[in-house]
C-alpha cells in the first residue's frame, strides 16, 4: 500500500484545466500543486532545492535555440514556480537595461531553468528566447496581482501564438486597466496627472454652461474631498470664443464629460461618470481620433456598452463645447 500523502490544508491539486484563459480565471483560488509519483511533502513545507543559476555557471556552454523548437514530451509541460523569487531572478538575469521588461535589446543569456511540476521542482527545463521569457515575466506579474505566492504555470501560456495572446490580453485585461471615469472617484487619479496642472495650480475642472446639476455635483465633491483642492469653473455659454479659448492657456484644466444619474443609496440621486477607454496607461483623457479606433476594437470584443458610452461622450462634447 502506498504511504499516506500529507499536505498543507487548503492545497488545491491541479489536474486538467484550460490554459489560454484570462488571468482572473487562471489564477483564481489559492496556491496550487500537482499530483505526481515524485511528490515531496518536504518541498511543499518549505524545502527548496538549491541550484546554481544558469547564468552563473554554464549558460554559455549550452547551445542557444529558438523557444519554439520541438520537444519530446508526452503531455503538456507545467512548471512549479515561486512567484517573488522567480521575478527577482528573471529581472536580475535578463533585464539588463533595467526597464522591468524583457526585450530584444536586453543582453541577458535569454535562457532560464524552471522546475517542472511533475517532479515538484527537482527536475528542470530550460525556457529560452525573448518571447517566452517576456511572457514568463508578464505571467508572474499577473500572478502577483492576484496575490499568488506559488503557482503551477502551463508552458502553453509561454508559447501561445502572439496574436492570440495579445487579443486575449486586450479583451480580458487591457480594456479594464485603460478604463477611466470623470466623477468624484475618477478625479482622485485624473487630477493628479501632471499633464492637467502644474505644481503651483490647483486641479481644475470646467463644467459646461447649462449643466447646473453637474456643476453642483462637482462643488459637492470639492467640499467633501478638500485634499484634492479642486477648482470648479463653469464655462461661458459660448466656450469656443477665440479670446476665451486663448485665456485658458494660463488656466489648465480638464473638461467635464457626460454623466448618468443614479441612486445614491440614501433615497436620493447623484451623478456618476460614464466610463471611457484611454489610448494608453499614461493617459487619463478622452481623445477623439484614438477613440474611433478604440470603439472599433470594443465592438469586436463585444464591449457594446463601453463603445456606446464613448459615443455619448462625443455627443456631450459636440453639444457643449462645439
Amino acid at each position: 500500500m502506498a504511504p499516506t500523502l500529507n499536505h498543507p490544508s487548503g492545497v488545491t491539486f491541479v489536474e486538467e484545466r484550460p490554459t489560454n484563459v484570462d488571468a482572473a480565471t487562471y489564477y483564481a483560488g489559492g496556491d496550487s500543486y500537482t499530483r505526481s509519483r515524485t511528490y515531496s511533502t518536504s518541498h511543499i513545507h518549505g524545502y527548496k532545492p538549491k541550484k546554481a543559476p544558469a547564468f552563473e555557471e554554464d549558460w554559455h556552454l549550452r547551445p542557444r535555440r529558438l523557444s519554439h523548437d520541438e520537444k519530446s514530451v508526452t503531455g503538456p509541460r507545467r512548471f512549479l514556480i515561486d512567484v517573488e523569487e522567480t521575478i527577482r531572478v528573471v529581472l536580475e538575469q535578463e533585464d539588463t537595461d533595467g526597464d522591468f521588461q524583457i526585450s530584444v535589446t536586453d543582453a541577458g543569456p535569454k535562457m532560464m531553468a524552471l522546475g517542472t511540476a511533475t517532479s515538484n521542482g527537482f527536475k528542470t527545463f530550460d525556457i529560452r528566447g525573448t518571447y517566452m521569457l517576456s511572457n514568463l515575466l508578464q505571467e508572474l506579474a499577473l500572478a502577483r496581482d492576484h496575490n499568488r505566492k506559488r503557482i503551477v504555470l502551463d508552458e502553453a501560456r509561454l508559447t501561445e501564438n502572439p496574436v492570440d495572446r495579445l487579443s486575449r490580453m486586450i479583451k480580458h485585461s487591457f480594456w479594464h486597466s485603460l478604463t477611466r471615469r470623470i466623477d468624484g472617484d475618477g478625479l482622485e487619479i485624473i487630477t493628479a496627472d501632471p499633464k492637467n496642472r502644474t505644481g503651483r495650480v490647483n486641479p481644475r475642472i470646467y463644467v459646461p454652461h447649462g449643466e447646473p446639476v453637474m456643476a453642483e455635483y462637482y462643488r459637492k465633491v470639492a467640499r467633501e474631498k478638500p485634499h484634492m483642492k479642486l477648482d470648479v469653473q463653469v464655462l461661458p455659454e459660448k466656450p469656443d470664443d477665440p479670446s476665451f479659448v486663448k485665456s485658458l492657456n494660463s488656466k489648465p484644466g480638464i473638461l467635464a464629460l457626460a454623466m448618468n444619474e443614479i441612486d445614491d443609496g440614501k433615497g436620493g440621486k447623484t451623478l456618476k461618470g460614464i466610463p471611457f477607454i484611454v489610448p494608453g496607461a499614461r493617459f487619463n483623457e478622452l481623445y477623439n481620433w484614438d477613440s474611433y479606433f478604440i470603439a472599433l476594437g470594443l465592438l469586436v470584443d463585444g464591449q457594446v456598452a463601453m463603445a456606446k458610452g464613448m459615443v455619448d461622450h462625443f455627443i456631450f462634447e459636440i453639444k457643449h463645447y462645439g
